[in-house]
């Protein structure tokens, strides 16, 4: 499972992530963490580079590899919801 301290991390730093879901290389914007259902942890994220722009939803049990990089973002992706409903619980949001 990834680690949820680097996205954490990379969400108060905004520093962008390098992941690698369902088998994809991504580049993506994190934005929450939290809990989807009751016990389901997730990164809600605009994706940058992958399979095409957008927000995205990973979940961190199939998060195959996770790194923060170097690289900041500066402002929140277009819509962004700091209060997403699909989220029962944020451990970390921007």
């Amino acid at each position: 499972m990834a680690n949820k301290q680097t996205i954490a991390n990379a969400i108060a730093n905004r520093r962008l992530l390098k992941l690698r879901y369902h088998e994809v290389e991504r580049i993506v914007r994190p934005h929450i963490l939290g809990y989807v259902g009751r016990d389901e942890l997730a990164l809600s994220g605009w994706q940058v580079a992958g399979t095409g722009d957008g927000w995205r939803l990973f979940h961190l049990n199939e998060i195959e590899s996770l790194a923060a990089t170097d690289k900041r973002f500066h402002q929140a992706a277009p819509a962004y919801n700091p209060r997403d409903p699909i989220f029962s619980r944020i451990l970390a949001r921007l």
